[in-house]
This record gives C-alpha cells, structure tokens and sequence, in this order.
C-alpha cells in the first residue's frame, strides 16, 4: 500500500493535522512528521543562508564595478543592487527575530554564504572567483549595517 505521504502530501499534511486536533496521535505518521518537522527548522537555516548569500553577491559586485572608472552605464544597477542589499538585510533581520536561535549558527552560516556569494558575483560579472577575496572582507555586522555599502577595492 503507498503512503499518502508520497503520493500527495498535501492531503497527507492536512490529514496528519487533523489526527493531532482530533487526538487521535496513535494514527498519526509519525516518521514523516519528525522528518518534516526538522526540515522546517533547516528551511529557516537554508533562508538565513541564501538571503546572506544574495546580500554578499550584490555586495561583492558592487565593490568591483565602483572600483572602475566607467560607471556612467552604472548608475541602474547601483540602484538594483543597493536595494537588494537593503531587502536581503530587511529579511535576515526579520528571519532572526522569527528565529533567533538561528543567531547561535552565525559563524558558521556567514563563511559558506561568502563562498557561494563569490561563485554567483563570478559568473553574473562574467569573471573567476578568483577575482574576489578568497575570505570575506566584511564582517557580520558591518553587511547588517542600516545603509552600508562596500567601498571601492583598490587592489
């Protein structure tokens, strides 16, 4: 016999739901509950990474073109970008009042967000990774700064 659970999980989640109102715990599924439980608690971990991830991107790209001569072109995505940088921040801000033990996996969230960052600045600016500091050159708090931009990078 299948299992609704794979066949169609939003009958199943509004099943499951309705055995826990009802009490009626003995029938529940419990296996995919405790799955599904803790893929709710890595779903606010993965949003905490990938709103980072986005920010450091766009701050990444912002660092390299304010650094060229030739911005006249520019001035649009300056714009895109510093309003990203600005709802990314909004967001993770938000994700953690909503969560705030996600506070507590910081240091260890911020390091893997930079890396990917570097990999999507790379391929949206049409260069190497390399080209973009191998550890990243902010802090934590200086990206979750109200109205910070990076600064041009005079290497």
């Amino acid at each position: 016999m299948e299992n609704l659970y794979d066949t169609d999980f939003y009958t199943w989640s509004y099943q499951q739901a309705e055995l826990i109102r009802q009490g009626r715990f003995d029938e529940l599924d419990i296996d995919n509950l405790v799955e599904e439980v803790e893929d709710m608690g890595r779903a606010r971990y993965r949003s905490v990474d990938s709103r980072l991830s986005q920010l450091l991107m766009h701050a990444l790209k912002w660092q390299m073109q304010v650094g060229k001569n030739d911005l006249h072109e520019m001035d649009r995505w300056f714009r895109s970008w510093s309003t990203s940088i600005a709802k990314q921040r909004d967001a993770i801000e938000k994700e953690l009042q909503e969560n705030p033990a996600l506070n507590s996996k910081l240091t260890e969230i911020f390091p893997k967000a930079y890396d990917y960052a570097r990999k999507l600045a790379a391929r949206e600016m049409q260069c190497k990774p390399d080209a973009f500091p191998t550890e990243c050159p902010w802090t934590y708090e200086q990206v979750m700064t109200e109205d910070w931009l990076p600064e041009a990078d005079h290497d």
